[in-house]
């Protein structure tokens, strides 16, 4: 409650949600807080009902009702969530999505809980749920990898909305990642409201506040997200970053950097003498003789402090 209540009284242009069990407690502390939205989540798998809740589904369905009819009637917009949705029997789920439906659920949300689910199969379902006529979200765990593509599975089956979060951080391995999908949305789908030049710096907070650092080559936000390293990629890179970059560096805050290893070709080497003025092919040459000969990465630094010997 602390936490919701911190976030509510920041003033944010955003539509506030509030996750809550199906009972009446929870929903009166929600209440208490300036949110326009609550989240009901409850699973409705038989293997659920029988072995975590041991109630019948009927009665699960009038405790879902119950729920969502006393936060209705309290002025709250509601977002119900059938957990473990991709896992749940049919038939299960038509008689909750009717109910959803009769209610006027303002969204439903398919939640792919333990992110077991095939995209094909997500897609599939997500029509289906779609063809209920409620506004429709996808919540993608990434057990499997798969989250970012269920998430676009959705998307073209008519989801409207993907949860997503800063680094995909979540639940076990996590969720959709924030960089990736605003990322997609954006090249693929034509989506230009996105401050992309924000993501990296969102993820290096994150990683400050949670301890939790991503892999260096994460997508997007990764060390080596926009790092050329073999010889032939630097030579055309050099020439235009679009052959070996889908969107530039520049355009999500970073850098493009040249890597100088044993891997490192001519092109590598006058990239950062040229930067120093200096234009010596056969400085060039010793350089490159040199860095593709240590066991060691070269810096910018180091690379200009042999290029003076050769220059005294």
């Amino acid at each position: 409650m602390e936490g919701i209540r911190l976030i509510s009284e920041q003033g944010l242009r955003a539509n506030l949600l509030a996750h809550s069990r199906a009972l009446r407690k929870d929903i009166d502390l929600i209440l208490d807080l300036n949110v326009d939205w609550i989240g009901i989540f409850f699973c409705f798998s038989n293997a659920c009902l029988q072995r975590r809740f041991g109630i019948t589904l009927k009665r699960a369905l009038e405790r879902v009702e119950n729920a969502i009819l006393y936060a209705k009637d309290h002025g709250l917009k509601v977002r119900f969530t059938p957990e473990d949705t991709t896992r749940t029997e049919w038939e299960n789920l038509e008689m909750v999505l009717n109910l959803a439906r009769e209610l006027k659920v303002d969204r439903v949300s398919i939640a792919d809980t333990t992110g077991s689910a095939h995209p094909l199969y997500f897609y599939q379902l997500t029509k289906r749920v779609v063809s209920f006529g409620i506004p429709t979200n996808v919540h993608c765990h990434n057990d499997l990898g798969l989250a970012l593509a269920n998430a676009i599975m959705g998307i073209e089956a008519g989801a409207r909305l993907v949860d997503a979060t800063i680094n995909g951080i979540g639940e076990r391995v996590g969720i959709v990642d924030l960089a990736q999908i605003s990322t997609l949305l954006t090249y693929h789908y034509g989506i230009g409201k996105y401050k992309l030049e924000s993501l990296y710096g969102l993820s290096k907070l994150i990683e400050q506040m949670t301890g939790i650092k991503t892999q260096r080559h994460y997508p997007i936000v990764g060390e080596n997200a926009f790092v050329h390293k073999a010889g032939l990629h630097v030579s055309a890179v050099i020439k235009d970053p679009s052959f070996y970059e889908f969107l530039p560096a520049e355009a999500f805050g970073r850098e493009r950097t040249i890597y100088l290893d044993k891997y490192a070709g001519r092109d590598s080497i006058r990239f950062y003498l040229e930067r120093m003025g200096i234009r010596d092919d056969r400085i060039a040459e010793r350089l490159l003789s040199i860095v593709k000969s240590s066991q060691e990465v070269f810096t910018p630094e180091r690379l200009l402090e042999e290029a003076r010997r050769f220059l005294r």
